[in-house]
């Protein structure tokens, strides 16, 4: 979608894309369009960028894709590479980011459509256990704001509400455009990392974004243990699922279900491990 709508307009385009299959539609596609034959297209995964030249494109675009990513610092990695090849003045377009800060509300109206009925404690405790097992990489926009700081190329950043009917993509997202400075392009870097500082939202005890790895393998770890109560317990009437948290999520939900107002009748049990 991206290419037959911006290629015809560019002098260069080079799209990349880890799959060697959608790489291969992608050219047979450009090939039999006059308008696309200048595309040229990569097999590689986003964080690999050698041999594209420095300084020689105007815009770097990254397009409903970031969510996959395996965390903030693999992002950080692409967009500190992705700078490099910007030529001083251009930008870098990152669109439809999913919003950490709008992550409990987006669950909340989740859990609400799909248990009707159910007790503050419950869906409170259903809403937790869906934000700790999150599989995307879900960005709070400070980590964007604050970006300059760490790539000293890119001079600021701009958030932008997402455009169009009110829905899950719309409301609960943003797209990004960042700045190529012509000064600090120029100027030496004296990045030490290129990991993004993650203190500041620690200290305030707010992430700048979600763990999709660490999300990972606890799930995979909820799995482990499953089957080792099974094996344990084989005439015991375990619970359908074993969630593995970290203790801070753990603590989350115990306490949003102690704060939240009880059901005698209420029979839902939270299966946890710390």
């Amino acid at each position: 979608m991206l290419v037959e709508k911006l290629a015809p307009g560019c002098d260069v385009y080079c799209g990349t894309d880890l799959s060697p299959v959608a790489v291969q539609r992608l050219r047979a596609f450009a090939q039999s369009k006059p308008e696309l034959r200048h595309v040229e297209f990569l097999e590689r995964e986003a964080a690999d960028l050698s041999g594209l030249p420095l300084n020689s494109f105007d815009a770097v675009v990254l397009n409903s894709v970031v969510q996959y990513f395996p965390g903030i610092e693999y992002l950080h990695l692409v967009l500190e590479q992705a700078a490099g090849l910007v030529a001083p003045g251009g930008h870098i377009f990152v669109g439809d980011v999913r919003n950490l800060e709008l992550l409990p509300v987006f669950h909340r109206e989740v859990q609400s459509a799909k248990v009707s009925g159910a007790t503050d404690a419950a869906l409170a405790r259903k809403i937790f256990l869906s934000i700790a097992q999150e599989r995307e990489l879900v960005i709070d926009p400070r980590y964007f704001q604050g970006i300059s700081g760490s790539i000293r190329r890119i001079s600021g950043a701009e958030i932008l509400l997402k455009r169009g009917s009110s829905y899950e993509l719309t409301r609960y997202r943003y797209d990004v455009v960042l700045r190529v400075d012509r000064e600090a392009a120029s100027a030496d870097s004296e990045n030490s990392s290129l990991v993004p500082d993650m203190k500041q939202g620690e200290s305030e005890g707010r992430p700048l974004a979600t763990d999709p790895m660490a999300a990972a393998f606890l799930q995979h770890l909820g799995m482990e243990l499953g089957d080792v109560l099974q094996a344990q317990f084989p005439d015991a009437k375990l619970p359908a699922a074993v969630i593995a948290l970290n203790q801070r999520d753990f603590a989350e939900i115990v306490q949003a279900s102690s704060n939240a107002p009880g059901n005698p009748g209420d029979n839902e049990l939270i299966e946890a491990s710390v």
